[in-house]
């Protein structure tokens, strides 16, 4: 006879849901902090999060019925991903296909959790499933859920997007799909590439030009030295690749657009990923101009200027504060200085946040009198130390979450996507997904696109 199983703790188990649940949302935040780095949301957060899951898949059926399903019935996306992830971990029964089936019936707030927890999932047989499922999606939503799971999870997108038709109006259909279409076979990507390439529609241009320059495509490269040398304001991609891999000239274009208002706070969110010395005093010029924290975060990032060192103090950060706009023109201003959007999602590029107070230029300028001499003309550099694939993975620790998706794209273009970083994956998965980096070449990070995409 079987030992018999301890008497289950349902105050304990409502309270590993809980903690999970706060938990999860407090991983999705930081998964695009500013002020955060993988080691932290690894050993802080998501150590913690995988612990109260455990401990709900252990107490086995019993917690599952009574209060994982129930959970699915819920609003809150947070709580519905624990729930969803514990779930998918349990084995006696395989509770997949209720997984899946709330997935379809449930309203936008549980396809949302359970789309976390299925992108997220070690399970195989995840990916398969799904693809099998998708014929029967009828909502909009729906599809645009699943497709983002699929390419979360980096699975062959083909059998999906080879049935897909998209209709003029469903501008986030076709998005979600040229992002999926990375993992499809070529001749279906190239089709959707060519169509979202052609559309004026920011958000299916930006998904056209991400997806492209990752695998190639030279019509691609050239649509974002158009974008970036005609001051386009809506063009994040574009701006981003020519930081990370325009000629000189192209840089000049990118430092031009520091000066457009209209993409300030865009152009010198990209012009920190470029590493350069002329970026770098590119930044220091217009820190010099307007003095905004703005300019100091891009002239930072690649010189390792402690920024912190250099705000003003307090007081001073409380007086601007008090002056800075209320109501609609708060709103305004800080749009121009560049705040985060509230629709930064994890499969899109993520762009510059606002940052506090004024910036003591002359402390700036002090500090970069001693420390230019470090830096070589042709090198590149990054938080002050260079650029090379075998220090990647270890730089990669060090950046804060907000930029890692940027460099992500750009190791997956350099790589011809042989080094393929989920910004969203767990962190175990995510560091052996960035080893493929020490493959590159060690010029590889310094070649121009304009190389690139000719060989």
């Amino acid at each position: 006879m079987p030992p018999s199983r301890p008497p289950l703790l349902w105050d304990v188990l409502r309270e590993h849901l809980q903690e999970a649940a706060f938990l999860w949302e407090q991983r999705q935040r930081s998964l695009l902090a500013s002020d955060y780095v993988l080691a932290e949301i690894a050993e802080g957060d998501e150590a913690r999060l995988l612990a109260h899951v455990e401990g709900l898949v252990i107490a086995g059926r019993p917690a599952a019925e009574r209060l994982l399903l129930p959970a699915l019935e819920g609003e809150e996306p947070a709580s519905i991903a624990a729930a969803s992830c514990a779930l998918l971990e349990s084995t006696e029964p395989d509770w997949l296909p209720t997984v899946l089936d709330w997935f379809v019936q449930g309203a936008d707030e549980v396809r949302e959790g359970i789309s976390w927890a299925l992108s997220l999932s070690g399970r195989p047989d995840v990916s398969p499933a799904l693809v099998k499922l998708f014929p029967s999606l009828g909502e909009l939503a729906d599809k645009i859920f699943a497709l983002e799971v699929l390419r979360a999870r980096q699975a062959n997108t083909g059998p999906v997007l080879e049935r897909l038709a998209v209709r003029g109006e469903e501008p986030e259909l076709l998005a979600a799909a040229i992002r999926a279409a990375r993992f499809a076979p070529g001749p279906m990507a190239e089709g959707l590439l060519r169509q979202g390439l052609e559309e004026s529609e920011p958000r299916v241009r930006e998904a056209a030009l991400e997806t492209g320059l990752i695998l190639g495509n030279r019509q691609a490269w050239a649509l974002c030295r158009r974008l970036v040398e005609a001051g386009e304001a809506q063009a994040r991609p574009a701006l981003l690749a020519v930081a990370l891999g325009g000629e000189p000239t192209e840089l000049e274009a990118l430092s031009a657009a520091v000066g457009n208002p209209a993409c300030r706070a865009e152009a010198l969110w990209a012009l920190g990923f470029s590493g350069r010395l002329s970026a770098a005093e590119a930044a220091l010029a217009a820190l010099r101009e307007q003095g905004d924290p703005l300019a100091a975060d891009a002239f930072a990032f690649i010189t390792g200027l402690p920024l912190a060192s250099v705000l003003a103090d307090e007081e001073e950060g409380a007086e601007a504060a008090e002056e800075w706009p209320e109501g609609e023109e708060e709103e305004e201003a800080q749009e121009e200085k560049g705040e985060a959007s509230e629709e930064d999602a994890l499969g899109v590029l993520p762009g510059p946040e606002p940052l506090p107070g004024k910036v003591r230029v002359e402390a700036v300028e002090a500090w970069w009198q001693k420390a230019r001499s470090h830096f070589e003309e042709g090198g590149r550099y990054l938080l002050g130390k260079p650029v090379k694939p075998e220090l990647l993975p270890a730089l990669m620790e060090e950046l804060p979450m907000r930029r890692r998706p940027v460099l992500g794209w750009e190791l997956a273009i350099r790589s011809r996507d042989a080094c393929r970083l989920e910004p969203g994956a767990w962190a175990r998965v995510q560091r052996k997904q960035l080893e493929a980096a020490r493959e590159l070449r060690a010029d590889s990070l310094r070649r121009t696109f304009a190389r690139w995409f000719t060989t």
